[in-house]
């Protein structure tokens, strides 16, 4: 006859060698935070002593740059504007001076220099303009798409 199974004994695991590791875990934390709890909540910066209220000079900040491009003579030449200043018409030499005039004054090459043209000026005067602004150091150059035709004055 056999004799019937015993059940098995139920196990429990230790759980001392878990608790000594969190314990471990616990104190690498702490020690290893910053308790300094005056300065919790306030912003560290360094601001322009000019800026502010006081007696300081105001901090100029440079302009995007816009290039507005009009068509002239349906196709012919492209007439030119750039911040409101009108440049001789299709001169896009003249232009790249006028922007590199401006990056000599200090013009940040990473200020936006927006490109503007009517729907009926030809491509060929954007991308003049384009390559004029990139030869001047600007490296954001974008290109606006709501001018309509008879928006920019020569």
């Amino acid at each position: 006859m056999k004799r019937p199974l015993e059940p098995a004994a139920e196990t429990v695991p230790n759980l001392a060698p878990m608790v000594d590791v969190i314990m471990v875990l616990l104190v690498f934390f702490l020690l290893g935070t910053s308790l300094d709890l005056v300065k919790q909540g306030i912003l560290q910066t360094e601001l322009d002593p000019r800026s502010g209220p006081g007696g300081g000079q105001a901090v100029q900040i440079n302009p995007l740059i816009r290039i507005a491009l009009g068509d002239v003579n349906h196709g012919a030449s492209a007439s030119i504007r750039v911040l409101d200043t009108a440049l001789p018409e299709g001169d896009f030499q003249r232009l790249y001076a006028y922007l590199r005039e401006r990056r000599q004054a200090g013009a940040d090459p990473d200020n936006p220099v927006i490109i503007g043209a009517e729907t009926d000026v030809r491509w060929k005067f954007v991308v003049s303009a384009m390559d004029a602004a990139v030869r001047a150091g600007f490296k954001n150059v974008q290109f606006a798409v709501s001018f309509r035709a008879g928006s920019v004055g020569s």
